[in-house]
């Protein structure tokens, strides 16, 4: 059940910030990818996944959204 909150939990929050710092989306959806690969190793259940899935989507919103209000170039 931890492993299913924080596979959620975890894009929300760190694609904002890595997009903010890397200016670049892409850059921090893969960067986040990565982390949670290397945290969740084994993704030993479909729901780890989905909810995954479902963080990175929200957080790619969230940062859009950062980045409109930021009038800077971002991909």
């Amino acid at each position: 059940m931890l492993e299913i909150i924080g596979a959620f939990i975890l894009p929300i929050l760190l694609i904002p910030f890595l997009a903010r710092v890397t200016y670049n989306r892409l850059v921090a959806i893969g960067l986040v990818i990565i982390v949670m690969v290397v945290i969740f190793n084994k993704f030993e259940s479909f729901w780890t996944v989905v909810t995954a899935v479902a963080g990175i989507l929200i957080g790619s919103y969230f940062s859009l959204r950062i980045g409109k209000k930021v009038n800077k170039k971002w991909s």
